[in-house]
């Protein structure tokens, strides 16, 4: 699959998205505009506090090295460390490591249809880092009495990466909701 490609469609009185890679987009863009009616962040949803406490974020580092590089040199680093990754985070997106977080952020997506798709062994985007964020969106999804809008595939032996088993949960997860 094509690194980085994002995927917005739009229909009649239907709006949905899902993004490979980029997944993130797909939960940032639906929690905050509730016209998306139809959610499937690929690899991409991520505890970003959750991996700055438990050194969890070399891997995203080494997906974008110049960024935290320009940050280490900027603070007079002589190595990146979490200090650095907070302080890029805070530059690119004020909040995402706490009130912009997915604990706090994917359950607002409820009672929209939700299908989380990860690979189980994703250095990037660690399924582990995600126990909380699961469980509070699964509580807000029964809360609304919307059980079955919530779904996470977490795909074994699968790093950060999509697969055409995701591509083919996302459909079926589109063909599902978004019936004419």
């Amino acid at each position: 699959m094509d690194e980085g490609v994002f995927w917005v469609a739009v229909a009649v009185e239907m709006t949905f998205v899902v993004a490979d890679s980029q997944g993130m987009h797909a939960w940032f863009v639906a929690f905050l505009d509730t016209r998306y009616l139809v959610v499937v962040p690929i690899i991409g949803v991520q505890g970003f506090r959750w991996a700055i406490d438990n050194d969890k974020w070399k891997a995203r580092v080494d997906s974008i090295k110049y960024v935290f590089e320009q940050a280490r040199a900027d603070l007079g680093k002589k190595a990146i460390d979490k200090e650095v990754m907070e302080k890029v985070w805070d530059m690119i997106a004020p909040g995402l490591a706490s009130e912009f977080d997915s604990n706090y952020t994917v359950p607002l997506i409820t009672p929209r249809p939700l299908l989380m798709l990860q690979g189980k062994e994703d250095p990037v985007f660690p399924v582990v880092g995600l126990d909380i964020t699961i469980s509070d969106t699964r509580k807000a999804f029964e809360n609304a009495n919307f059980s079955d809008n919530f779904k996470v595939i977490a795909e074994e032996g699968i790093g950060h990466q999509m697969t055409s088993l995701m591509v083919k949960e996302a459909s079926d997860w589109f063909d599902k909701f978004l019936q004419p």
